[in-house]
């Protein structure tokens, strides 16, 4: 069944889509409510209601007898990857406040390949968390993070739903810098379903280590970035 609150929120999602795809800038004007009800083939109403729940958002602002214009930079959105940054951090300087979505972690032992990327002892007690997170109900982004139960025994609910980064940096762990690999990854199976990916919307992955000032590894990540709303680029220099 079709509710009113579902054609909203599809509405609200289309017109995300609209300003990812034609890639508008920040202060652009978007297309007008009657031009996006012909567009998405629904009612005036609902354009207006998607709009103001994408205002709420701080995504757009509406000005009266003007239009609707775009409040963010979602083109800066994990742009210039050379530079260490928290996917919240990254976020917040294109103008986007994250949600998490859905969360969860669980403890386990490490087992032999744990222990090799963490540099642990084989059965040392570790942390993974795993979380969706995105704007609009939408999802941007899944993370897999797993890090040494002692650098996380005091995390709280808030913590985990936050920027892994900073919650480290509050209790004075510091992560310096990290190597990753990028790999173009089409979701299957389980991670599809997390995704709630209905169609083949490919994904970045970054699988990388992050590493403290000592040199001391304080996490094993792999990050899953939807290409409908993160692309990045790389300085390339010839010596």
């Amino acid at each position: 069944m079709i509710t009113r609150e579902n054609l909203v929120n599809q509405a609200k999602k289309e017109i995300l889509g609209f300003i990812f795809r034609q890639k508008l800038a920040k202060g652009e004007r978007l297309l007008s409510i009657d031009e996006f009800a012909d567009l998405l083939s629904v009612s005036k109403t609902t354009v207006r209601e998607a709009i103001r729940s994408l205002e709420q958002l701080h995504f757009v602002e509406v000005k009266q007898g003007k239009g609707v214009y775009l409040a963010v930079d979602p083109q800066s959105l994990g742009k210039n990857i050379a530079q260490l940054r928290s996917v919240t951090e990254m976020a917040r300087e294109s103008g986007i406040e994250l949600e998490t979505i859905e969360w969860e972690v669980r403890e386990r032992e490490a087992d032999e390949t744990l222990s090799i990327k963490l540099r642990v002892s084989l059965g040392t007690p570790v942390v993974e968390a795993t979380r969706l997170r995105g704007f609009g109900g939408e999802v941007a982004v899944y993370l897999e993070d797993t890090l040494p139960k002692v650098l996380v025994a005091d995390f709280t609910p808030a913590d985990w739903q936050g920027s892994l980064f900073e919650a480290l940096e509050r209790r004075g762990i510091t992560i310096s810098h990290s190597i990753a690999q990028i790999i173009p990854y089409l979701p299957q199976g389980k991670i599809k379903e997390k995704l709630k990916q209905a169609g083949n919307t490919p994904f970045l992955l970054l699988e990388h280590l992050h590493f403290g000032r000592n040199e001391q590894v304080i996490a094993f990540s792999r990050d899953y970035y939807s290409a409908k709303y993160f692309h990045f680029e790389v300085v390339r220099k010839r010596i």
